[in-house]
């Protein structure tokens, strides 16, 4: 049978099991009948070869779901506004005839392969029941980096050793001490003070991918040469003189200063440069975005380790270049005590800084931002028409841009991970925050900031 046909003969060949305690269980079965139901979008069917205490690993996701509640919310996201037509299918498997089940597998839309969406899976069911209780999912990247991965594993690997030894040493300790119990003890009870000194040691794990995916940003999209898995544009180190030319001219033309000079007849600073009225409305509206980061990045704790005015300022130029390793930084970084926190406090200057609250500098940055955000979208649709040209020309501009203008497409992968900063931020400081404040890109983000 042809691959396509696998998923129209499911049905037939692995009719959804009522499965008794003397039923031969097969892994393989439950898993194909799982699937067979996701392809219908049925997602109660799906869900009745789902153990109530399954533990799904989906590495497209930071953190397991436990549960079957949890993963109905998975398979319902999965089913939602999807193609018909896009199907999971089963490419090859290992012997299914026991508790656990290896399946390679990929993703078809209109009867053809999609892109990047090949996968292998682990799947273990209950002996007895015969329903899934445990799933992990390993998805093709979309990004192949070929031989780069092993320089990033290289360069980042001393520092993941150093940080994991230090995190064995720190248990090992612990350990010693809480076994060591006929030792003379300083104090019967814990003390508060003691508390006020607990630092929470840094994750290194997280570090270590934060830096690898650094330094793929760097590798990507300033240093890999031109064409190199289809790229648009020069890198950083070849860059054409117009594309240089045009990168300066749109630093000129900072958050439409002066444009809007000129426009009100005010040359005192000169003529702002010619830029096509696109390109400057997704420059400014990344610059504004990462604007409005400052703030929150004054506030969450763990900036009192790291130079964080320095990278943001110098972030404002060359945006996730720095705040990448920024972040894997921030993440190696053990949390402040409370002690630290509340002698931070008391010192004068910034309450972002000094309280980790939102001040008169949050509002005049979030006022700010939206300001110039709102009025990078108008520039970008409607400003400047001799040149704009109207909507629809507008759009195929910025397509065209996306395919053949490396810095461009930068700015646009900048706004994605400038939104994925926003919602871990965001949380961080405020667990409470409306979920529209945390996930709505550039807009939340504002509006948390006046809130």
């Amino acid at each position: 049978a042809s691959r396509g046909a696998l998923v129209a003969t499911a049905a037939a060949r692995f009719p959804f099991p009522r499965v008794a305690a003397s039923a031969k269980v097969s892994a393989e079965a439950t898993v194909r009948g799982m699937y067979d139901a996701i392809n219908r979008r049925d997602v109660e069917a799906a869900l009745a070869f789902v153990d109530d205490d399954i533990l799904y690993e989906d590495f497209n996701f930071p953190r397991p779901f436990r549960g079957k509640a949890a993963v109905r919310k998975l398979f319902e996201e999965s089913c939602e506004g999807i193609p018909d037509d896009m199907l999971f299918i089963v490419d090859e498997c290992t012997d299914g005839g026991g508790i656990g089940v290896g399946m390679t597998w990929y993703v078809e839309l209109e009867g053809e392969p999609f892109p990047n969406a090949r996968g292998a899976s682990f799947y273990r069911v209950d002996p007895v029941s015969g329903k899934l209780v445990y799933a992990r999912d390993v998805v093709e990247p979309p990004a192949k980096l070929g031989d780069v991965s092993f320089s990033i594993i290289r360069a980042v690997a001393p520092l993941v050793k150093k940080q994991l030894r230090a995190q064995r040493e720190k248990r090992e300790k612990d350990v010693g001490e809480e076994t060591f119990s006929d030792a003379p003890k300083k104090s019967a009870t814990r003390t508060s003070d003691d508390d006020d000194d607990i630092h929470v040691s840094g994750d290194a794990v997280t570090a270590a991918g934060l830096y690898a995916l650094g330094a793929a940003y760097w590798f990507v999209l300033l240093l890999s040469p031109p064409g190199w898995q289809g790229l648009p544009g020069e890198p950083a180190w070849a860059v054409a003189p117009e594309t240089l030319a045009e990168v300066v001219a749109e630093s000129t033309d900072f958050f439409f200063v002066l444009p809007l000079l000129n426009g009100a007849g005010i040359d005192l600073l000169g003529a702002a440069p010619a830029v096509h009225p696109v390109t400057l409305g997704v420059f400014n509206f990344a610059e504004a975005f990462i604007f409005m980061l400052l703030p929150c990045l004054l506030m969450d704790g763990r900036e009192r380790n790291l130079p964080t005015t320095k990278t943001w300022s110098a972030a404002m130029f060359l945006t996730n270049a720095l705040m990448l390793p920024y972040f894997a930084a921030r993440a190696a970084a053990p949390a402040p005590s409370a002690r630290v926190l509340e002698e931070a406090a008391e010192q004068e200057g910034l309450v972002e800084s000094t309280k980790g609250t939102k001040g008169a500098l949050s509002r005049a940055f979030g006022a700010s931002g939206l300001a110039v955000g709102a009025l990078s979208v108008w520039w970008a649709l409607f400003a400047d028409p001799a040149t704009g040209g109207d909507l629809e020309q507008r759009l195929a501009y910025l397509a065209g841009l996306m395919s053949s203008d490396r810095v461009s497409l930068a700015f646009v992968v900048d706004i994605a991970l400038f939104s994925v900063w926003q919602a871990f931020l965001i949380n961080e400081l405020d667990e409470d925050a409306p979920a529209a404040c945390k996930f709505v890109p550039f807009w939340g983000l504002g509006a948390w900031l006046l809130l």
